[in-house]
């Protein structure tokens, strides 16, 4: 009987020793085991893969490279190849063109009447004579000008700068009544043809006889 109750002690000192080892292991940090070297499911993982990036960055997703990222869209797509500098950016269309240019050939800087005609005058004893048309112009780009009077034929040929006196005529009118002719002026050479045109008046007078 003795001996049988001093067994039973041992086998519970035994229990209670192998308790008291068993929670020394869990508790003391200086005796817990090394992790495995195999590679761990958080942060100490993703630190640890080659070719992903940092350590606890989460690696790129596949859309931004394939919706305009550095490699897609960017500066080889659209950007500085595509419809940028080469595109529509050149200065070649209207900028530098010749729509901002004034038109060529000869320009008519000016062209009037110097003098006013006038009718004869006075009695068929002492007659006034009439004054005749004085018609001036200037002419750029030309080499020449021509005047023609009532018409299209020309009446004569005039350096591009000058002027020219042209007798009025004043027989076809009626004493009270104004007479009109046109002179019209033309560019000879330089390119296209220019063209004025004027008119003068003058008043035709009664010649009485005495």
């Amino acid at each position: 009987m003795h001996r049988y109750l001093t067994r039973a002690a041992l086998v519970a000192l035994g229990v209670a020793i192998a308790v008291a080892s068993t929670g020394c292991a869990t508790t003391d940090p200086a005796r817990t085991p090394p992790a495995s070297s195999a590679p761990a499911g958080g942060d100490a993982g993703l630190g640890s893969a080659p070719g992903d990036g940092s350590a606890g960055q989460p690696a790129p997703t596949g859309g931004p490279a394939g919706d305009g990222g550095p490699a897609g869209g960017g500066q080889t797509g659209g950007g500085s190849t595509g419809g940028g500098n080469t595109g529509g950016g050149s200065s070649s269309g209207g900028g530098n063109g010749t729509h901002g240019k004034k038109p060529g050939g000869p320009t008519i800087d000016h062209y009037r009447i110097k003098q006013k005609p006038q009718c004869d005058q006075g009695t068929n004893v002492n007659r006034v004579p009439g004054l005749p048309v004085i018609l001036e112009w200037k002419v750029t780009g030309a080499d020449q000008v021509t005047i023609s009077v009532d018409g299209p034929g020309v009446y004569d040929t005039y350096p591009a700068t000058g002027s020219a006196t042209i007798n009025f005529s004043c027989g076809d009118g009626e004493p009270g009544e104004y007479v009109k002719h046109t002179y019209l002026l033309r560019t000879v050479g330089g390119g296209e043809v220019r063209s004025r045109t004027l008119t003068a008046s003058a008043l035709v007078h009664e010649i009485p006889s005495v």
